[in-house]
């Protein structure tokens, strides 16, 4: 029998990390006189994202066997017309899922940058940001309305600017900070645009009333002409809307800005490009599907996009000498098959796709921070080779998560393939996987890469081992020359 969660419940899960980043960004920087230090700055920002992780698992396990359901509205902030603007929660099985996998991935990263930036000078500044940027996810994926969900879609874009360019003293962090922010303006503008038009056509921003409105807005021409074509009103619609998805999961050709956001700390990489915010996209579509289904348009649309994303994103992984851009590149297409899935209107397949890449890229990129730590902060794979004996921790658990990337059977990635081909969603050859089966390859022929196919994961910080620092010598095979190379210090501190 269903039951109702508690409001009061719901409201700590996302409050919880949003105290633990005002504690430790007040209190623990110079803004607040740095009157807590680092063991109690990342003390209470993890005590707050367990706190919401333990209550997003008594939601999805309510939700799950005893088909609880929560959809009220928590605050009405204010009403212009008839047109009320509120702060409500969905939950349901789509969102208690996101609600675990957010705050599970976020408990894991956080517990990792205990050690990953145990050196550098930001460290409560580093605790806070990430902190924040949970919560912000956290009030995306829980909103019952779209002003609420532009806000969360919004936090997460401005958290995630301050973390890709958290090292302010490199140019090239500025760059790529800014980068994503301009790039993630364009998706929002068309994000605007179609939760403008809802507002004005249907009188309201909750989901339930406008998909109880959908059939209206399904039967309503568009009032001026697109390319001299008449369109349906919900066909422009759903094309804004998806082209702020385009901006947030970096679809082609709005995904640029992501493979320069590696230029962060490796804990953000797995956090953003994992987990939240490049999964945010895929959410909203899912959400809004009963107004996309009015579309075969749209749908449409999605489905090219998608394609050349998870085709040409996989292309250009291939090539990629840089650990964490190979791993990007790599999450740009598993990004590709999700929007296809999407566009076949195959949405559970492109949710439980987003629940499982959650995992294992996230264990993949950790794993990628730990050999770069073990490599001085190396992270050009030509440089790599025989780390394996040093870092058994981080081979066999990024051998786990390479397994699962390339839908290994008896992992959850084939079980979601498996699920993909009975619902008859366009098939890709996955090139990011090819990525890795070229380095294995390659293993027997070119010893300098063996580490970039056996060491890209850790779900702890295995990287406390780090390789004797010595002089590096490869010869490049192309040329017969020998190249001498002397290890990378940490950037930016």
């Amino acid at each position: 029998m269903s039951q109702t969660l508690s409001a009061s419940t719901l409201l700590a899960v996302p409050l919880a990390p949003l105290v633990g980043a005002a504690l430790a960004g007040i209190f623990g920087t110079t803004f607040g006189g740095n009157w807590i230090g680092r063991r109690l700055s990342h003390s209470l920002t993890i005590l707050g994202v367990l706190v919401a992780f333990i209550l997003s698992a008594l939601t999805l396990k309510s939700v799950a066997v005893e088909g609880a359901h929560f959809n009220e509205t928590i605050y009405t902030w204010m009403v212009a017309g008839g047109l009320k603007m509120e702060v409500g929660f969905l939950i349901d099985s789509l969102t208690a899922m996101m609600m675990c996998v957010v705050t599970f991935v976020s408990l894991m990263v956080h517990i990792y940058t205990i050690g990953y930036m145990e050196e550098d000078e930001g460290y409560n500044r580093f605790f806070a940001y990430i902190s924040l940027f949970t919560f912000s996810m956290l009030m995306l994926v829980m909103s019952n309305n779209l002003l609420q969900l532009f806000f969360g879609w919004e936090a997460v874009g401005l958290v995630s600017y301050l973390l890709i360019g958290f090292w302010f003293n490199k140019p090239t962090a500025i760059f790529a900070n800014m980068k994503a922010f301009l790039v993630n303006r364009v998706g929002d503008f068309g994000f605007i645009l179609g939760i403008g038009l809802i507002a004005a056509y249907t009188g309201t921003l909750n989901y339930g009333e406008v998909f109880a409105k959908a059939t209206q807005l399904g039967a309503i021409e568009f009032p001026w002409y697109v390319m001299g074509q008449d369109v349906m009103l919900i066909t422009v619609i759903c094309v804004c809307l998806f082209i702020g998805a385009m901006g947030k999961s970096a679809q082609f050709p709005l995904h640029v800005w992501l493979p320069d956001s590696m230029e962060g700390p490796t804990p953000i990489s797995a956090l953003i490009h994992a987990a939240t915010m490049v999964t945010a996209g895929i959410f909203m579509v899912a959400r809004m599907s009963p107004l996309f289904e009015l579309s075969d348009a749209a749908l449409n649309f999605i489905l090219v996009i998608g394609s050349i994303t998870a085709l040409f994103m996989g292309f250009l992984g291939i090539i990629q000498n840089d650990i964490k851009r190979v791993v990007a590149y790599s999450t740009l297409s598993q990004l590709g098959y999700m929007t296809v899935a999407l566009g076949a209107s195959a949405y559970s397949v492109a949710v439980f796709h987003l629940m499982t890449h959650a995992f294992f890229k996230a264990l993949l990129f950790l794993g990628a921070g730990s050999v770069i730590m073990g490599m001085h902060h190396n992270q050009d794979i030509r440089w790599m080779g025989g780390v394996r004996k040093y870092m058994p921790v981080t081979w066999i658990t990024s051998l786990l998560g390479s397994l699962a990337l390339i839908g290994t059977p008896l992992f959850l990635a084939s079980i979601q393939r498996t699920a993909s081909s009975r619902q008859h969603t366009p098939a890709i050859c996955q090139l990011p996987d090819l990525r890795i089966l070229r380095c294995w390859r390659a293993c027997s022929l070119r010893p300098s890469i063996r580490s970039a196919c056996t060491s890209w994961s850790s779900t702890a910080r295995s990287a406390t081992t780090r390789i004797p620092m010595r002089t590096t010598t490869m010869t490049m095979a192309t040329t017969g020359t020998t190249t001498t190379m002397a290890p990378m210090s940490r950037p930016g501190s």
